[in-house]
Parts: structure tokens; C-alpha cells; sequence
């Protein structure tokens, strides 16, 4: 595994023939994570994939994991662009959206500042936000894209690689790869539901009790407007975290998160 990333710096001589500046962008980026990247989860190498290949831009050669990467030169805040919107909800929902690499550099040194995965498995229909279709006269007239809200996905989805141009260790980067791949078992539905709530567990401390994500209880239910027992949801749903040692059961109503960073943690 390639991690610690020692060269940080976008260069390619094949960026030299594009004179747009998002063209040479997305060419450095590519060639950059290509040759300096590798898989998070069995340390393959990627490769990129034909372009417009729908969805995915490159693949591990070992794993066969697909990855699409989104790159910008401004840090990644809230929300990225998607693809289209009914494509996309279909992809979760049978298990083909591909995992997100996110890399931000900076525009002037081509520095790269930043560089984290998004596992696929937590990335649910919550996190989807349609946008306006477009109107008649445009040449995809009807066509409805989509935003990812990077803030409906749980912290734990999240695998830092590069945090403020520093490097993480493979040992710290594939212990949050495996961290978050603990959920790929579970159905499209139920990740929903675990994605949603561990979403809001990130905003409460380290320790935190039953009642503190009582307190979540309406904004769940307007997530999940079928559900008429969101309290009960919300403890199976604890209980899936528990199982899969995103966190620990301290004493009756009290539990504790643990740390996806440390390779020793759960």
C-alpha cells in the first residue's frame, strides 16, 4: 500500500495539450491518484477506467472495487455534484453505486491538501438531493441531476487519507476502510436507517445516552415518514452499531464511540 503518500505534488506532462484549466485538472487528478493511490481495502493498484465510463472512473485491479473521484480546489463543505437522479437512487438501492474519492488541492502549488474515501455502503437515498430538471428548451430537456449531501453521512463512512497535507499510515487508512465496510452486509434498507442514526450520533460526544438521540426523534421521522415508532427503530439500530463495533455499550442507556482511526479499536 502506498500510504503514506510521499509525493503530494499533480504533475503530467499529458496535461500540457489542454488549455482549459479544468481539463488540466481533471487529467492531474486522474494520473496523480492512478500512479500515487491505491485501494483502502486490499491495497490493489487503481486503474483508471475508458472515459465516460458510466458512474465509476477507476477500479481496483485486485479487488475489483469501483471508485468515482470527485475532485475541486476549494476544500469539500456540504455538497458535491451527482449523476443523474433516478440512476443514482437505483444504483444504492441494488448495491452498483461505486465508492467517492475526494481529493482538494490547492490551485496555485497543485499541492494536494486533502484526500478521503467515501465508502459506497454508507452512502443511502438520504444523502441524495434532486435537483430542478432541465427546462424544455435545453438540449437534455427533462433530465434530473442530483447533489450529494456529504452531511447526511456518518463520520464513520468517511476514510481520511490525506488530512490538511498530511498523510495517515495504511494501518490507520485500511482500519477506517474496514470500519466502514463492517455494514456492506446489511440490506439497502437497514444501512438507511444506520446511516441516519449514526449521522446524528457524530454530533453528540464521545459518551453519550439514549435519551441524547431521543432528542433526534422528529428529524428521523421526517426521513422516514412510514416509520410510526422511530424510538424503537432508533435502539435496533444502536444494537446493529453495537454488533459491528462502531460503538460500545457502557451501562443501561449509555454508550460509548469508538475510534475507526485506531487499527486496534472494537
Amino acid at each position: 500500500m502506498i500510504f503514506p503518500v510521499t509525493n503530494q505534488c499533480l504533475q503530467s506532462s499529458s496535461s500540457t495539450r489542454y488549455k482549459s484549466r479544468s481539463q488540466k485538472a481533471r487529467v492531474l487528478t486522474e494520473a496523480w491518484v492512478e500512479s500515487r493511490v491505491t485501494c483502502p481495502g486490499c491495497g490493489g493498484s487503481l486503474q483508471l477506467l475508458p472515459a465516460n465510463t458510466r458512474a465509476a472512473d477507476l477500479r481496483c485491479k485486485q479487488c475489483g472495487e469501483m471508485y468515482q473521484l470527485k475532485s475541486q480546489s476549494r476544500p469539500f463543505v456540504r455538497r458535491i455534484l451527482g449523476a443523474e437522479y433516478n440512476t443514482t437512487i437505483k444504483s444504492i438501492q441494488n448495491g452498483t453505486h461505486p465508492s467517492l474519492i475526494l481529493l482538494h488541492y490547492d490551485p496555485n502549488s497543485m499541492i494536494v491538501k486533502s484526500l478521503e474515501f467515501v465508502h459506497k455502503s454508507w452512502i443511502s437515498s438520504s444523502a441524495i438531493i434532486a435537483r430542478k430538471p432541465l427546462g424544455p428548451n435545453a438540449r437534455r430537456a427533462g433530465w434530473q441531476g442530483c447533489q450529494i449531501d456529504l452531511d447526511r453521512i456518518p463520520a464513520l463512512a468517511r476514510i481520511q487519507a490525506i488530512k490538511e497535507g498530511t498523510s495517515l499510515s495504511s494501518e490507520q487508512v485500511r482500519a477506517q476502510w474496514l470500519k466502514a465496510q463492517s455494514i456492506a452486509g446489511v440490506t439497502a434498507d437497514s444501512r438507511g436507517w444506520i446511516s441516519d442514526v449514526l449521522r446524528l450520533v457524530d454530533a453528540l460526544p464521545v459518551e453519550f445516552t439514549l435519551q441524547d438521540i431521543y432528542r433526534f426523534e422528529v428529524d428521523l421521522a421526517k426521513l422516514h415518514p412510514s416509520n410510526h415508532n422511530i424510538r424503537a427503530k432508533i435502539r435496533q439500530q444502536l444494537q446493529i452499531a453495537r454488533d459491528l463495533h462502531v460503538i460500545e455499550f457502557v451501562s443501561r442507556g449509555r454508550y460509548h464511540k469508538i475510534d475507526p482511526t485506531n487499527p486496534g479499536a472494537g
